[in-house]
């Protein structure tokens, strides 16, 4: 039954569902996961995803800070290629459907943590995985090239 597809991802997280989107435009998409789709790490992730939003940030400042939150372990080019790339990261999951917390103005709700010297925090309240998880997954059930398994 899987031979008749072009792609197969194994595993319904973030990584899994977003990729499959991106095939999917490629060819046919099986995605097979355990239990049930929304069973995955993702689901279960609260925090947030930290990306440079406002103009009083810099990309610099965020390499900065996660370099230095990584004891040394991080290496400084990837750093600065996810970093460089987190504000499109965010605008693709809001494409995808995301609902990320906002301000009473309207702007993105950014929180503080773990060694940012800035608030850079896109959360969805405190469920931040399950609103990233049932967006890729209501994308992907009303996507006609890819199937769940």
């Amino acid at each position: 039954m899987i031979d008749r597809f072009d792609f197969l991802v194994v595993g319904s997280g973030a990584a899994g569902l977003t990729f499959a989107l991106e095939v999917a435009e490629h060819g046919s998409v099986a995605i097979v996961t355990k239990k049930e789709p929304a069973e995955s790490n993702t689901n279960y992730a609260q925090g947030g995803i930290a990306a440079v939003i406002r103009s009083d940030d810099s990309f610099e400042e965020h390499v900065q800070d996660t370099i230095v939150a990584g004891g040394g372990l991080c290496d400084p080019d990837i750093v600065r290629r996810i970093v460089s790339e987190g504000p499109e990261r965010i605008a693709q999951l809001e494409r995808y459907g995301a609902v990320f917390s906002r301000s009473d103005d309207g702007e993105l709700e950014l929180g503080r943590e773990g060694g940012h010297r800035r608030n850079r925090i896109v959360h969805a309240a405190d469920t931040t995985g399950r609103e990233i998880e049932r967006s890729l997954l209501e994308r992907v059930r009303d996507h006609d090239r890819i199937e769940l398994f």
